[in-house]
C-alpha cells in the first residue's frame, strides 16, 4: 500500500492556521514548473482582488486529450486555508469571502510587465485545504456556471483536499522527499518523534544525508530533468522546513524544536554548497537564502513568543525542573543566550543601526537571569564572547566590561565556594553529579580553561589591571592551565603540515565534523620566564604578539554569510576559532587609539 498519499492529506489537513497554505502552495508551483509573479507574502496587507498568486505555467490539469492541455496560460490562485478552508455559507457569503474573490479576479486585471501576459489565456483556481459542504454545493454551482460559462475565455477550476493531496504527492512530496520506501519511513518518523528528545533524531540526520546525496552536482547544464533535480531538492529544503515548523508549532506548540531541527537542516545545507564547491553559484546562492530567510523568520517567532518572559526576573527558570533546576537554569539561559546571539548578529551584519536598539534586550534578558554570568561548562564561552563582541559592536565599553567583571567573580566564587570551576569536557551531566555528590566526577576536567584564557585576553584589551593581577593569582593558585585551540590552517600557518584531513578545508570540517579536532592549544602563560612574574604590561605585549597568530579567508564570509559559522559552533558546540575574538579586539583596540 502507497502511504504517501495518505501522509500528505493527514499533513494538509492540519493547515489550520491563517497563512499556512499560502507559504506552500507556492513551493508546490515551483516544483510544476510555474513562474510565480506575486505571492501573498509580498502582498501582505494589499487587497489582491482575489489573485493570492498570479503565475504563468503549461496547463496541464485538463484532460490530456483536451485542446488546451499544455498551453501556456496565466493563472489566478485564490488561496482559502486556515478557518476558511472549506466552501460553506460563511466562507461563500462574508466579505472578501469565496463569491467576492472569485468576481474581483474575474474582473480586477492584474498589472505586470511580462512580456504578452494579457495575450495569454487566463485561469482562475480557488485553491482550499478542505472541501465543499452539502449546503452551498448547489449555490456554488450556479454561481461557477453563471460567471464561468463554457463558451467565455475565461477559465475556471478548484483545487480541494483531495486534488491538492494528488498535486503534492506526485509533484512535491513524492518528486524528491518521499520517492521510496526508505525515505518515506524516515520522514514519517521524524514527524511523529518531534517532541520525543532535546535533541535533532537519527532520521532526521539521515533523511538530509539521503535526499542531499541522492544526486551527484554537475552543474546547470544538461537536460531539462537534470535541472528540474536540482531545483527539486532546493524546493524541498524548504518545503521540509515549513512542515518541521508547521509540525511543531500546531502540534505541540513549541517552537524550539522547530529552532533545532531547522538549525540542522540549515547547517547540512551549507556543508553541501561549500562541498560542491557553489557558495558563489548565485542561483544556488538564491535557493539557500530563501530556506534561510524561512529558518530566521521562525527564530523571529520563536523570540517574539519568548522575549517577554526571558526579560522578567529569572525568567528563564523553570518550576518544574526539580533539583535539577540549579543547572538546568543556567543551561537554558546560556542556550538562549546562544541564538539571540546569533540572531542579534544577522541583524547586525544587514542593518547596523537597527542592532543599537535590539542590543537593549540583550541587556535586559542579562539583568533580568543573573546565571548569565555563571557559567558550568568550557563551552559557555560562546555566548559569552558573542555578548562581549555585541557591546563592543555598540559601543558600550561600560556594559560590556561589567558582563566580563561579572564571569570572573562568578568563576572565581565558585571555585572558592565550592572548588568547582567549568567543566572543560563541556558535561552537564557531570556537573549535576558534581553538584549533588560534591565529589568530582572522573570525567569532570577543570585543571585547563579555555574560558579563562579567552577571558584573559579580554581583560588585557579592556586595560583591567585590577582583574588581570587577582585571575593571575587565582590561576597560578590552583594550578590552572590556559590554552586555546588554534587549527593549523590558518594563512600564516606553520603546522599546516600536520593537519591529517587534506581533503577537506576548515570549512567544510566546521560545518559537518562536531569532533574536529585538526589543530593545537597554544597555551597561555602567567610567567615571563620559568619564575619570572608576567606584568600586566608583558601580558598585553603577548596578547598583541598573538592577534594575527589565526586568519582565514572564509568563503562563507566571502558568499555574505558570515553568521553561519556561528551557528556551526553553536549547533557542534565548537569552541570558536581565536578569529572570532580578536578580530573584535583588533576593531576595539584601533577605535580607542
Amino acid at each position: 500500500m502507497d502511504t504517501k498519499p495518505l501522509i500528505v492529506k493527514e499533513y494538509l489537513e492540519s493547515l489550520t492556521e491563517e497563512g499556512e497554505l499560502n507559504r506552500i502552495f507556492p513551493i508546490l508551483l515551483t516544483s510544476l514548473g510555474f513562474e510565480i509573479l506575486s505571492k501573498p507574502t509580498e502582498n501582505k496587507g494589499l487587497q489582491e482582488f482575489g489573485k493570492d498568486v498570479v503565475a504563468i505555467g503549461n496547463d496541464i490539469f485538463v484532460d490530456n486529450d483536451d485542446v488546451s492541455y499544455g498551453i501556456k496560460k496565466r493563472f489566478y490562485f485564490e488561496l482559502k486555508g486556515g478557518s476558511d478552508r472549506d466552501v460553506s455559507k460563511d466562507t461563500y457569503y462574508k466579505d472578501y469571502g469565496i463569491q467576492q474573490s472569485l468576481t474581483e479576479a474575474k474582473r480586477v486585471e492584474f498589472k505586470t510587465d511580462y512580456p504578452n501576459f494579457d495575450t495569454l489565456p487566463k485561469k482562475i483556481v480557488l485553491v482550499h485545504n478542505g472541501v465543499v459542504k452539502g449546503k452551498i454545493r448547489d449555490v456554488y454551482n450556479g454561481f461557477i456556471e453563471q460567471e464561468f460559462p463554457k463558451n467565455e475565455n475565461i477559465e475556471y477550476d478548484r483545487w480541494g483536499i483531495e486534488k491538492l493531496t494528488d498535486l503534492f504527492s506526485e509533484y512535491l512530496f513524492g518528486a524528491y522527499l518521499l520517492t521510496d520506501r526508505k525515505t518515506t519511513k524516515l520522514f514519517n518518523r521524524v514527524l511523529i518523534n518531534l517532541n520525543a528528545a532535546n535533541n535533532v533524531s537519527l532520521d532526521f540526520i539521515e533523511l538530509l544525508d539521503i535526499l542531499f546525496n541522492k544526486n551527484e552536482w554537475v552543474g546547470w547544464k544538461g537536460t531539462n530533468s537534470k535541472k528540474r533535480e536540482w531545483i527539486l531538492l532546493f524546493e524541498t529544503m524548504k518545503l521540509v522546513s515549513f512542515v518541521i515548523y508547521t509540525e511543531t508549532k500546531n502540534e505541540y506548540n513549541n517552537l524550539d524544536i522547530a529552532k533545532r531541527y531547522l538549525t540542522h537542516l540549515i547547517i547540512r545545507y551549507w556543508y553541501w554548497i561549500l562541498k560542491n564547491k557553489l557558495e558563489e553559484d548565485r542561483r544556488v546562492i538564491e535557493y539557500f537564502t530563501q530556506t534561510f530567510n524561512f529558518y530566521f523568520e521562525v527564530l523571529s517567532e520563536y523570540f517574539h513568543r519568548t522575549l517577554n518572559i526571558a526579560i522578567i526576573p529569572n525568567g528563564l527558570s523553570s518550576e518544574h525542573s526539580g533539583r535539577y533546576e540549579q543547572v538546568g537554569y543556567t543551561k537554558r539561559t546560556f542556550e538562549y543566550l546562544e541564538y539571540f546571539c546569533f540572531a542579534l548578529n544577522v541583524i547586525k551584519y544587514y542593518n547596523s543601526e537597527l542592532i543599537k536598539e535590539s542590543i537593549q534586550n540583550l541587556a535586559s534578558i542579562i539583568n533580568a537571569n543573573s546565571v548569565s554570568k555563571r557559567p558550568l561548562v568550557d563551552i559557555n564561552s560562546i555566548p559569552i564572547i558573542d555578548i562581549l563582541n555585541l557591546f563592543i559592536s555598540v559601543e558600550d565599553k561600560d556594559s560590556a566590561v561589567n558582563y566580563l567583571k561579572g564571569v570572573i567573580g562568578y568563576i572565581i566564587n565558585g571555585k572558592e565556594k565550592y572548588d568547582r570551576l567549568p567543566d572543560a569536557n563541556n558535561n552537564y551531566e557531570s556537573v549535576i553529579r558534581f553538584i549533588l555528590t560534591k565529589e568530582k566526577p572522573v570525567y569532570y576536567s577543570d585543571s585547563t580553561s579555555p574560558l579563562l584564557a579567552v577571558i584573559m585576553e579580554y581583560v588585557a584589551i579592556f586595560d583591567l589591571k585590577d582583574e588581570y593581577d587577582n585571575l593571575r593569582k587565582f590561576i597560578i593558585d590552583n594550578k590552572i592551565d590556559l590554552g586555546i585551540f588554534t587549527p593549523h590552517h590558518g594563512i600564516d600557518s606553520e603546522s599546516k603540515n600536520l593537519i591529517e584531513n587534506k581533503d577537506v578545508d576548515l570549512e567544510e570540517q566546521l560545518f559537518s565534523n562536531p569532533r574536529f579536532n585538526d589543530g593545537y592549544q597554544h597555551e597561555l602563560s602567567m610567567y615571563k620566564e620559568l619564575n619570572e612574574e608576567l606584568s600586566f604590561e608583558g601580558f598585553k605585549e603577548e596578547v598583541a604578539k598573538r592577534k594575527t597568530e589565526f586568519r582565514y579567508n572564509y568563503r562563507t564570509d566571502k558568499a555574505g554569510f558570515p553568521f553561519l559559522k556561528d551557528l556551526a559552533h553553536i549547533y557542534f558546540k565548537m569552541p570558536y576559532f581565536p578569529d572570532k575574538w580578536r578580530n573584535q579586539i583588533m576593531k576595539y583596540a584601533q577605535h580607542c587609539t
